[in-house]
């Protein structure tokens, strides 16, 4: 099984830097397979270090600024190439600065779906002396690879200072779901959280586990047959329930928005904090959210997964626990079939 990694991030975050570090450790008895954008001369850096590496590897350049763009139709048909002859142990695919990372996980989602690889993790890379530009702006593409990632690292830590610090942390903070991994690194050397493999199980982002007093309890949840999860957690007079459902499902925006507000209104005195992503189709998520009262709500880049979490003033009865599953299940549209 071919272990996939993409690494994404602004131009000039590190991501070419990475990318050497990896190949000039790659063991020796492995294939790896380098899959980059050739939108600057950085493309041929690269080239030129993964030369250096020991043992079996090969460089796939992709002519565009977005793979998934300008070079779709030739990023489809290297990873076709790439997937059914060579078969690497890994695959690292370095979008250019401009890359939709959302849409390279969507497209190797079809892949995972056919058990040809395993989509490890999606890196982000925050250049430190761009992350308040980053924060204030909030520009749709380079929101869109942090919304994508499993870890984000703020790179260059050698040169951030506390106000730098201060502003990753910031952008860190306004993820939802949380990241499985925030960190720094330096000189391009990735830690070891960066390369293991991230599933989606079952967890609370609005609690923090040093809080936790209980273990949560989770139950299957079953959705169009999908097999989804449901978990509760007690503590300290404060209960929450979540709900992590399989990408393959779709939600309708049109019946889960007016079911949302009437469910927020109804409980209004028991919901502390609402939180939820949901797919709604091939393109952006639905990230919504309500903090006791009202709901707002923005697009997302976050394809892995749809959950929703929430943190109540009571515990959840029967009653409400039925409302809310009820909302999931007619709000679910049946999944869509795997391109072939």
């Amino acid at each position: 099984m071919t272990h996939a990694h993409v690494i994404t991030g602004s131009f000039g975050s590190g991501k070419t830097t990475a990318i050497r570090w990896l190949m000039s450790r790659k063991p020796p008895d492995e294939l790896w397979v380098v899959v980059l954008n050739e939108f600057t001369d950085a493309g041929l850096d690269a080239l030129s270090v993964a030369q250096s590496a020991q043992g079996s590897f090969d460089v796939r350049l992709v002519a565009g600024g977005c793979l998934c763009c300008v070079g779709e139709l030739e990023f489809g048909k290297q990873l076709r190439d790439i997937l059914r002859n060579l078969k690497p142990t890994r695959l690292l695919i370095e979008p250019s600065g401009a890359g939709h990372a959302a849409d390279i996980v969507d497209e190797l989602a079809t892949y995972e779906a056919q058990n040809a690889l395993t989509l490890d993790s999606v890196i982000c890379l925050v250049d430190p002396l761009d992350a308040n530009r980053i924060l204030r702006a909030r520009d749709a593409n380079e929101w869109s690879q942090i919304q994508s990632a499993d870890v984000l690292l703020m790179s260059k830590s050698d040169v951030a200072s506390q106000a730098d610090r201060e502003c990753f942390d910031q952008i860190a903070a306004a993820q939802y779901p949380v990241k499985p991994h925030v960190g720094s690194c330096r000189g391009g050397e990735l830690p070891p959280e960066a390369m293991q493999a991230y599933g989606r199980e079952p967890g609370f982002s609005l609690v923090r586990p040093a809080e936790t007093a209980a273990a949560p309890t989770t139950s299957a949840f079953m959705v169009h047959g999908l097999r989804g999860s449901e978990t509760q957690l007690a503590q300290l007079g404060m209960w929450a329930v979540s709900w992590t459902l399989p990408r393959e499902l779709t939600f309708s925006r049109v019946v889960i928005e007016p079911r949302l507000h009437w469910l927020l209104d109804a409980y209004q005195a028991w919901v502390r904090r609402f939180k939820a992503v949901f797919r709604t189709g091939p393109g952006p998520s639905w990230l919504v959210q309500s903090h006791g009262s009202g709901l707002s709500g923005e697009d997302s880049a976050h394809r892995r997964d749809s959950r929703v979490e929430i943190v109540l003033n009571d515990e959840p009865t029967e009653d409400f626990l039925d409302a809310w599953r009820g909302m999931l299940r007619d709000a679910a549209l049946a999944p869509r079939v795997p391109r072939a």
